[in-house]
């Protein structure tokens, strides 16, 4: 069935809060002491887009479980059966949303730290079932405490996010609504990322659209990208974002602006964190290098936890020397950073699958080189780019590390 990206006018966004807070109550009922929706969901920024006579959410509905500081928490399986029931049951109403469920302790919320995600959290996290002053117990910190750091991860997510939709098939068409979807939430937390660098970032949408454009009427001289050209961009994606218009906009289409953008972004942002750099590839080793050996060490532990014991023993001699160059989540992100950036010669180009000795060289640097399906090694750039949305997926997306 092809969508039709025209956002609901009507958001289902209570049906499905109420049905993760009834469900949540049905299974944990020991220790269970508030369930809170957090993202987009809980500003009331939630994308709903029409599919025929259902309704679909772009994006995640995110929640946290917490539970007493002395209670056992679900095993994953259980929250997985969880979440699967919620999505059933939503289907049944003609609502289609992917539920993100993290069960805590209360301690969770008493030891977060500054970042975008614990701020968004505090600042607009909604207590749907349960203790209303529960976020009560999370410390209280500005926006500007935000590490650096947690900005351009964001960035480089929505890099490697894109990548994934523009290499999931051999065949790329940029009119995909998923592509162009993907393309608008760059250019949102392009702004994200940008205003948290200039100590500008406030938390919602809306707030960062208006931010931005009071910093392009502003004319400053050294930010990476024209922000006059950046505001009219970003501007134009929250009101997609929230509805106002139509995602299906040729504007959107134009991955090659939206790339060279965000690569100048990258440049800047990475300069800022380590020095001024002649090359993007000087530049990462650098960054790389510059991470705190416990951060490499958990990370790899996160990769070694999630691989299984025979993967494990496989391929633990590989993992003992791509821990001396660096963490898991920069060596993915250096991939896929040069990867992303050569997409509009590679587009142009219709390059066609077969080998490449550079981006051989890249699926090498990967913790996982075979795909799930366990396919022969490969190198194409198309194929590449799919192993690393493979590995941002099982080794970044369920961890900080």
């Amino acid at each position: 069935m092809s969508v039709s990206a025209h956002i609901v006018s009507v958001s289902p966004d209570t049906q499905v809060t109420d049905t993760i807070a009834e469900l949540s109550v049905g299974a944990f009922s020991r220790g269970l002491r508030a369930v809170i929706v957090t993202g987009s969901l809980a500003r009331g920024e939630g994308t709903w887009l029409r599919d025929g006579s259902r309704v679909r959410l772009a994006g995640d509905a995110d929640f946290f479980a917490v539970f007493d500081k002395h209670a056992a928490l679900p095993p994953p399986d259980r929250v997985a059966r969880l979440t699967r029931a919620a999505e059933e049951r939503l289907a049944l109403a003609s609502i289609q949303a992917h539920i993100g469920l993290s069960p805590v302790r209360a301690g969770y919320l008493r030891r977060l730290r500054p970042s975008v995600l614990s701020f968004e959290l505090i600042t607009h996290g909604k207590v749907v079932w349960g203790d209303p002053r529960i976020l009560n117990l999370a410390p209280a910190f500005e926006a500007s405490e935000i590490p650096l750091d947690d900005g351009f991860r964001l960035l480089m997510n929505r890099m490697i996010e894109l990548l994934e939709i523009v290499c999931e098939h051999d065949a790329f068409f940029a009119t995909a609504s998923t592509v162009r979807y993907r393309a608008m939430k760059l250019w949102l937390d392009m702004a994200t990322s940008y205003l948290l660098f200039e100590r500008q970032y406030v938390p919602t949408y809306r707030g960062r659209a208006a931010r931005l454009r009071e910093l392009g009427a502003e004319s400053s001289t050294g930010a990476p990208i024209r922000l006059r050209r950046f505001s009219r961009m970003v501007a134009f994606a929250t009101r997609c974002k929230l509805g106002e218009f139509d995602t299906e906009t040729q504007e959107f289409a134009d991955l090659a602006t939206l790339i060279d953008a965000a690569h100048s972004l990258w440049r800047w942002e990475l300069e800022r964190l380590t020095a001024p750099c002649a090359s993007d590839i000087d530049l990462q080793r650098r960054w790389i290098a510059a991470e705190p050996i416990a951060a490499r060490i958990r990370g790899w532990a996160a990769v070694v936890e999630r691989s299984g014991i025979v993967r494990a023993i496989a391929r633990t001699p590989d993992w003992i020397r791509m821990a001396r160059k660096g963490s898991p989540r920069r060596l993915i992100c250096a991939a896929a950073s040069e990867l992303i950036f050569a997409l509009p010669r590679l587009l142009e180009e219709d390059a066609v699958p077969g080998v490449d000795s550079r981006w051989d060289e890249l699926r090498r640097g990967l913790p996982v080189t075979d795909s799930p399906e366990n396919l022969p090694l490969f190198c194409s750039w198309r194929r590449l780019g799919r192993a690393i949305a493979f590995n941002y997926n099982s080794f970044l997306v369920p961890t900080r590390s």
